[in-house]
């Protein structure tokens, strides 16, 4: 599996200790999605400052939009500093993901209960 990050900024530099905490704070992704060996995941990031104007309040925004296997999820965290809107964004797409999971998963068992079902009555 390969997750692909396309990140960009917004009115700031993009530094290597940034992309390197978003890699670090963004690899959860990993453990909620499991594709097939060849199927890579793309993980548009956008960072940066909502406006310059701001000089108090929620400043940094921090947006993904991740693609696999077709569907998308999005997530958007704006907060007064970067690395907080970075881990806020990590805690809404983990559970975006994790609710997506879990739902197929309870689709999959409440169809294998159907099923059981139609099959005890036919007996």
């Amino acid at each position: 599996m390969s997750i692909n990050f396309h990140i960009k900024t917004k009115d700031m530099d993009l530094t290597p200790q940034i992309t390197d905490y978003i890699h670090e704070k963004l690899s959860v992704v990993e453990k909620y999605i499991n594709p097939e060996m060849d199927e890579e995941i793309l993980a548009e990031i956008e960072v940066g400052i909502i406006s310059k104007h701001h000089k108090k309040g929620d400043v940094y925004m921090a947006e993904i939009n991740l693609t696999s296997k077709g569907k998308q999820y999005r997530a958007v965290s704006k907060t007064g500093d970067l690395y907080a809107s970075i881990d806020n964004l990590k805690d809404q797409i983990s559970k975006s993901l994790r609710r997506s999971k879990d739902k197929k998963g309870t689709l999959f068992i409440r169809g294998a209960r159907k099923i059981k079902s139609l099959l005890k009555r036919k007996k």
